[in-house]
């Protein structure tokens, strides 16, 4: 094959490129979300210790008190998972070392849809079952945004407008009306993030 042959059956790769890797389920998954998930244990241990060295006592108690309960085995949670939620999502290290929201409503679909309704910032996507850890690959917007499903996401660029990116997250349950949603490395303003389930 010529060069030029050769170059050309590698530019019609490229749409591809992005969404090389892929979970346990099939469903394919960016690169650098890949690659947060690998680091995820660094990021959250790195989060922690900045939240409980400078965060309030309160919030560091409510933060624990979020993290205790082991996670369910998938075929355990998946059951569970659908129905409407009040979530919470909190913010560890990076700008500040955490940040509390208030409660906001959540829905998850019997397919492992998931979507944040209300409050500015949301998210919007799928949970996945990736060997014995449930993933959610979505995508972080401002309300009033539509924005694209996870697969036709562009890189992230944080001068874009509207500004969307995309989210991976680690979904554990500790029972029926329980659970955590765990954002490692996010793009903006913390080290990690954390949406809380209960109802």
């Amino acid at each position: 094959m010529r060069r030029t042959e050769l170059l050309a059956a590698a530019l019609c790769l490229l749409p591809l490129a992005g969404l090389a890797q892929q979970l346990g389920d099939g469903t394919a998954i960016h690169p650098d979300d890949d690659r947060r998930l690998g680091a995820f244990h660094a990021a959250a241990g790195d989060a922690l210790l900045q939240a409980f060295a400078g965060g309030d006592p309160t919030d560091v108690a409510m933060l624990a008190n979020i993290l205790q309960g082991a996670p369910l085995p998938p075929d355990q949670a998946l059951p569970l998972l659908a129905g409407e939620w009040a979530c919470r999502t909190i913010k560890i290290g990076g700008l500040l070392p955490l940040t509390v929201y208030p409660p906001f409503r959540c829905r998850i679909g019997s397919d492992g849809s998931l979507e944040k309704l209300t409050g500015s910032q949301r998210t919007r996507g799928r949970i996945h079952r990736d060997g014995d850890r449930l993933v959610y690959l979505g995508v972080g917007f401002i309300a009033g945004d539509t924005p694209p499903p996870y697969a036709d996401l562009p890189a992230f660029d944080p001068q874009a407008s509207p500004q969307r990116t995309p989210q991976v997250a680690v979904v554990q349950m500790t029972g029926k009306t329980g659970g955590r949603v765990m954002f490692p490395a996010p793009h903006l303003e913390s080290r990690f993030d954390i949406l809380t389930l209960s109802r």
